[in-house]
């Protein structure tokens, strides 16, 4: 009995001895093609260990795919099957794939080149890293999932933001896994002061101007805009964003006067005057749509302040 036992082990585990010798076989095999520089042949035997995801194997495989460009064309659709045993690797948290991965994805290997997905793995890697340090440091409990969100690296970015009334503008922010925050300040430049006010009314006059004081428009006007203004960013998807936010304003516009003198007819005084009218102040409100393509975002939205008046904006900027 005992050697009816033996035999039904070892022939269980000779099929198995035979794949083990196999699998090494053919990583040898291609090593000694690669001594060669016999590339094509040594392309052959590694393909074996592909069907294996043979870590080995897929490396030998993106060495020579590296350092033959020649062999590129023949090599995409077995680079494709190294990509997705990669791919099936990193995530299982094996960092050597993670690696593999960012140089796949940097230089297009057996895929069209991406920036994004590139960062995505620089990104997990750094994570696995930080988890691993983590792990060793400390007394965690808490499941890799929860980690990894706790320990999400936020992304900052800078832009410049452009709108109708106010066309200088600064907005920096950075955003983690769901939710950011950014601050913008916009501005026209003009900080021009005023030493009368007017309003609409009987066809445009000056406030408390006396009776005997003579004077006209000139047709001139310009506008004192900018605005201050902090808020919530809120990532929708891994390209979609979006984000408002609250501060101060303040938008007045002004009109050009001359004073005129009554006996001569000639100009004394040349001075801006603050339209109450259609001048606001106090709370600015921004509402905005980020488009993130790579590293660079675009974006469009609108503004107000005192909710009296809507202004259009667009912004360009960078994640880093």
């Amino acid at each position: 009995m005992k050697k009816i036992g033996l035999s039904i082990l070892f022939c269980l585990l000779f099929p198995l001895g035979l794949l083990a010798q196999q699998q090494t076989e053919y990583n040898q095999k291609g090593d000694e093609a690669m001594k060669r520089k016999a590339y094509q042949d040594a392309k052959i035997w590694y393909e074996e260990g592909v069907a294996y995801c043979d870590a080995y194997s897929i490396d030998k495989l993106t060495e020579i795919w590296l350092k033959n460009v020649r062999m590129r064309p023949s090599m995409r659709s077995l680079m494709n099957k190294c990509l997705n045993c990669l791919n099936i690797r990193g995530t299982e948290q094996d960092t050597t794939a993670m690696r593999q991965l960012i140089v796949y994805y940097r230089h297009g290997i057996g895929t069209p080149a991406s920036t994004d997905l590139a960062e995505y793995w620089s990104d997990k890697l750094e994570q696995t890293r930080r988890l691993v340090e983590y792990a060793q440091t400390s007394d965690a409990t808490l499941p890799i999932d929860e980690l990894q969100t706790s320990r999400q690296r936020m992304k900052f970015f800078i832009g410049y933001n452009y709108a109708v009334e106010a066309p200088y503008g600064l907005t920096i922010g950075a955003v983690g896994k769901r939710l950011g925050w950014y601050v913008r300040f916009k501005t026209n430049m003009s900080f021009d002061k005023h030493i009368a006010e007017c309003n609409d009314q009987n066809g445009g006059e000056l406030i408390d101007a006396s009776a005997n004081e003579i004077y006209y428009f000139t047709g001139e006007k310009k506008k004192n805009s900018y605005s201050l203004t902090a808020g919530m960013v809120v990532k929708c998807t891994d390209w979609l964003y979006t984000s408002v936010g609250v501060g101060y304003g303040d938008r007045t516009l002004l009109y050009e006067y001359n004073m005129v003198n009554p006996v001569t007819a000639e100009t004394q005084q040349t001075g801006w005057a603050k339209h109450i009218d259609t001048s606001y102040k106090g709370v600015a409100a921004d509402w905005d749509v980020m488009f993130k393509l790579g590293p660079i975002y675009l974006s469009t939205g609108c503004s107000t302040v005192n909710f009296k008046y809507i202004d259009f904006n667009a912004g360009v900027g960078v994640f880093f």
